[in-house]
């Protein structure tokens, strides 16, 4: 995202947060490179993309004409564009094993259709038209998916794609779950020879770190969100009649533990509103907190 991706990644994180759909984000800090947003919106049943025929519209692939739209052609060109990598660029960073870690450049494809695991495979149609990059001519088989409103409204790279998989969205969630970056170290010596005679000293040869780089320490000073659901989920526990969950130690007492407040108590509190509220009898377990929210210190329900 160049210089300025912070502030635009932080722009397009309030616009999906704001946004009426259901969006879910994750921003993720890397060593060296500035940070970046995972963002998925779930879109209204009325706008969704319900087959691979829709996609075209929205996501493209393509490089345009250069004369039809020559905006849109220089933006394309400056952040949709992944390499040049392989053979005319061997040390690009997406290189392992000598291939396109990222699976480029792709196959022309006349038409979007979706690969025998029903990924997305966008239109790649070998139009003749190219982009220099480096040096190097390349065509469609290079472009990273894109939305063109999304590309001319913010400037910045802005990979957009079809999700229509559950692993997208573990995806996400993999990053608040993997716990901190680490790299394997070696401490030697001013030299740069490491001269222990002695046997191996696991003490010395293993340090639990934590890298933060500054980027991500800033982001953290500044209370900025790591991760966002919106709308946030209410779970709703329920239970059999005397069969709650009492969650105690072994060493507490049983008369505080029977006094302690519970998340059971969502469900029982629910069953007395319906007694005492009549509006509360028109809503459905699943329906209740869309008129009514959970007051935690007051351990009730409220309008």
């Amino acid at each position: 995202m160049r210089d300025y991706g912070p502030d635009l990644m932080v722009t397009l994180v309030a616009y999906v947060k704001y946004d009426k759909a259901f969006s879910v984000y994750t921003v993720k800090f890397q060593k060296g490179r500035l940070p970046h947003a995972n963002i998925c919106v779930f879109l209204k049943p009325e706008s969704k993309l319900l087959s691979v025929d829709h996609i075209d519209k929205f996501i493209s692939a393509e490089i345009p004409h250069k004369m039809e739209d020559p905006s849109l052609y220089a933006l394309v060109s400056e952040f949709m564009i992944h390499g040049p990598c392989g053979n005319a660029n061997p040390n690009c960073r997406c290189m392992v094993d000598r291939r396109c870690s990222k699976n480029y450049p792709k196959k022309f494809n006349p038409e979007s259709t979706t690969d025998a695991d029903d990924f997305p495979v966008y239109r790649r149609r070998d139009n003749g038209n190219t982009i220099i990059k480096s040096k190097v001519q390349l065509d469609n088989r290079s472009v990273v998916p894109y939305s063109l409103i999304l590309l001319k409204r913010y400037q910045a790279h802005i990979n957009v794609e079809w999700c229509n998989q559950a692993g997208s969205i573990r995806y996400l969630y993999k990053y608040i779950n993997k716990g901190a970056g680490r790299a394997s170290l070696a401490v030697l010596n001013g030299d740069g020879i490491n001269n222990e005679q002695t046997g191996k000293d696991e003490i010395k040869a293993y340090y639990d770190c934590r890298y933060i780089s500054a980027c991500e320490a800033s982001w953290r000073i500044f209370a900025n969100e790591v991760h966002f659901r919106f709308p946030p989920v209410t779970r709703l526990p329920f239970h059999l009649e005397g069969l709650q969950n009492v969650v105690f130690g072994a060493e507490d007492d049983i008369e505080d533990v029977l006094e302690k407040p519970s998340m059971s108590y969502i469900f029982l509190k629910w069953m007395e509103m319906n007694r005492n509220n009549e509006d509360a009898r028109k809503l459905t377990y699943v329906e209740f907190p869309m008129k009514f929210y959970w007051k935690l210190r007051d351990r009730d329900w409220a309008p």
